[in-house]
């Protein structure tokens, strides 16, 4: 510490730790008078640094290294654990999407060549009959009444009258032959729900004999107006319709339908073997494909013949039944699928579908005029690749 004499100005350095007590009082060398120094002020203390050893000095480092290291080591994990995580969801995810569709196309082919097999049955036993019908007709030793129920025409009042049953009393005794071949194939086919034989003088036999008293209970029934009947008559040809109700079930119906012409051409009546929606419904709903999928029909027109839910509603039996038409969707991705539909053409491809992304395999069903799609639902094909995904990097 330094001090200045107030006489002569002049300034001495003290080692404030030789100060004894409180203060110390000496004489100026110069002027010669007292100069008092008070110990009052401390002095600062030097903070003595701690050193410490080599060894401790290392430990220390080496603890934040491994740290930094086991952060780093830690952090590469996960980052890889990521990134595998992504790759495995990627992979798995074009893995499950190339197999569903390949199961997709593989069970519609398969479904589709099963229908038209058994569709094609329908058109030969329909043809069988015909033919069968043909020659009955032609029979001149056909004079026993066997007594199977058959539907006189409609006189306006009633169904059939002694006028009417003595003018068509032969043709009736050929037409009940015809039904009891009905009776035998219609039994062995379960697809078919109904077969029928009506005449250009409107009778009808039926191979199930009770369905004659249903449509007694209705009035004015005239087979030859029938869509069946009317469109076989003007193509002259086996016809398959559009969805109508059926005068008997009151259920949806596709009839399968060939004209019976005698040896001069003449139109004598129309074979007509019905299958109910809810039989082919029933049967493509048993279709275990999975994936949250479902299947349907189409018509050479777009119109939908088959798809889940479908029921007749309040439409009538007399009246024309409409489906939608599923050319004329606001999905234009969907609309293009099922133009490719109605070409027959088979294969795969994907729609959005109210933010979800849909598979629709497909292939013709052409003995019938038509096509089956299956959809089946993207997230669903996917998810177990999502699953492996969350599961690797624990999302």
């Amino acid at each position: 510490m330094v001090t200045i004499c107030d006489g002569c100005g002049k300034k001495y350095s003290i080692n404030p730790e030789k100060i004894k007590g409180d203060s110390a009082r000496f004489k100026c060398n110069s002027c010669g008078q007292i100069i008092t120094v008070h110990k009052s002020l401390e002095v600062p203390q030097v903070e003595k640094i701690e050193k410490k050893s080599v060894k401790e000095k290392l430990d220390i480092e080496g603890l934040s290294i491994r740290s930094k290291i086991t952060m780093i080591f830690v952090a590469l994990v996960v980052t890889s654990l990521a990134v595998a995580g992504f790759i495995a969801s990627y992979q798995s995810r074009n893995a499950l999407s190339k197999q569903a569709e390949d199961h997709l196309i593989k069970n519609t082919m398969l479904k589709s060549k099963e229908y038209a097999l058994t569709f094609q049955r329908i058109k030969e036993e329909v043809l069988g009959i015909a033919d069968y019908a043909r020659v009955a007709y032609e029979r001149k030793d056909i004079n026993t009444d066997i007594g199977m129920k058959t539907l006189m025409p409609w006189d306006g009042a009633k169904y059939g009258n002694p006028s009417l049953n003595e003018r068509l009393h032969n043709e009736k005794l050929r037409i009940q032959q015809i039904g009891l071949v009905l009776k035998s194939v219609v039994s062995k086919n379960p697809y078919l729900s109904l077969g029928y034989f009506g005449t250009e003088t409107q009778m009808t036999v039926f191979d199930n004999e009770a369905v004659v008293g249903v449509i007694e209970k209705l009035k004015a029934f005239n087979v030859t107006q029938r869509p069946w009947y009317i469109s076989s008559k003007e193509k002259k040809k086996v016809i398959w319709t559009d969805p109508y109700v059926d005068a008997n079930t009151k259920k949806l119906v596709v009839t399968c339908a060939a004209p019976v012409l005698s040896s001069k051409n003449v139109l004598l009546g129309v074979v007509g073997f019905d299958v109910l929606l809810d039989t082919l419904q029933k049967d493509i709903l048993t279709m275990d494909i999975g994936y949250d999928s479902y299947a349907f029909l189409v018509n050479r027109k777009g119109s939908v013949l088959v798809r889940p839910g479908m029921k007749s509603g309040d439409a009538r039996w007399d009246t024309t039944y409409k489906t939608e038409n599923l050319l004329k969707t606001d999905n234009q991705a969907f609309n293009t699928i099922i133009s490719k539909m109605i070409k027959y053409r088979s294969g795969i491809d994907t729609y959005d579908a109210r933010d979800e992304i849909k598979y629709m395999a497909f292939a013709p069903l052409k003995a019938i005029g038509a096509s089956m799609g299956i959809v089946a639902s993207k997230d669903e094909v996917v998810k177990p690749a999502v699953a492996i995904r969350n599961f690797i990097i624990g999302v």
